[in-house]
């Protein structure tokens, strides 16, 4: 296979890669390539090749390292417990076939609520509903470096809480009750199987998180996930967060992707925050989505 990596034209992230075939395993060349366009780019568009089958998936992204298996804390193990099904559609039964219903998503950064969150993230559409939701990206890297340097100083040694536990808990009511539902109705079919699944965690991180790979210094907060700068009083951190959200999320720093079906995204989701649309919940929507652990 021959891979041509191209940076999106007026884009501040982004670049297309064309020429992988997923059966094929990668050349030492080819994943150096891939390695170094990730640290260039932030988001790789792999566009144009076959549908991967679950163990080439796997495999391509095995090669950037160990795997999360994100899908027995969300109670969607099917086939192979690395893959996350992300989708709207339900079975015969009524339940949910996946994670993630119609509605939007927040700004939010890979399993940042596990103690060893997500590195890379990947994130291949299966099936796509009309008008499908866009995916939008934003550099953590130039959110960082924009901000003033006493402001640096004083977020540097910070560590904040990252929690989706609103999410899953049956006395909580979150902000999106869509994917609260979900949970509980999933969580009911396991209890009632007797079928036992591990709780999903929550954890504390850096505000400004060193890339365990590269070295660099990201802004490590977001709106969908990170709750509290801890040692602090509630409002001090809300006012501290809210600003850093507007820092981190400025319209001049987002890459909106238009999906197309088999294209599959590879990003720094350390680096590279993202959310969703909305879209009109009569369409179907199929995602398989896989993160490598720091």
């Amino acid at each position: 296979m021959t891979l041509e990596i191209t940076a999106l034209k007026d884009e501040p992230v982004g670049a297309l890669v064309s020429g992988w075939e997923p059966e094929e395993p990668l050349s030492p060349d080819e994943e150096a390539a891939i390695r170094q366009g990730l640290v260039d780019h932030l988001v790789l568009v792999f566009r144009g090749q076959a549908q991967p089958s679950n163990d080439a998936l796997i495999r391509f992204a095995e090669r950037f390292g160990d795997l999360i298996k994100g899908s027995e804390w969300f109670r969607d193990v099917e086939d192979r417990a690395e893959i996350l099904p992300v989708t709207n559609a339900v079975g015969e039964d009524g339940l949910p076939r996946g994670t993630g219903g119609a509605g939007p998503l927040e700004w939010h950064a890979d399993y940042s609520y596990v103690p060893d969150p997500g590195k890379e993230s990947f994130l291949n559409a299966v099936e796509l509903p009309p008008d499908a939701p866009r995916t939008y990206f934003c550099s953590q890297y130039a959110a960082l470096e924009s901000l003033p340097p006493e402001t640096v100083e004083r977020l540097r040694g910070l560590r904040a809480v990252h929690s989706i536990t609103g999410y899953v808990k049956d006395d909580e009511g979150p902000e999106d009750y869509e994917l609260h539902n979900e949970f509980i109705a999933k969580k009911r079919r396991d209890e009632a199987a007797g079928v036992d699944r591990p709780d999903i965690p929550e954890a504390e991180h850096p505000v400004i998180f060193e890339h365990p790979e590269t070295g660099r210094e990201i802004l490590y907060v977001s709106r969908g996930i990170t709750k509290q700068i801890i040692g602090l009083p509630r409002d001090e951190s809300s006012a501290i967060l809210k600003q850093m959200h507007k820092v981190s999320t400025a319209p001049e720093r987002v890459y909106a992707h238009e999906w197309q079906v088999g294209d599959m995204v590879m990003f720094d989701t350390l680096g590279a925050l993202h959310k969703r649309d909305a879209w009109d919940p009569s369409g179907v929507r199929v995602m398989r989505q896989l993160s490598t652990t720091c």
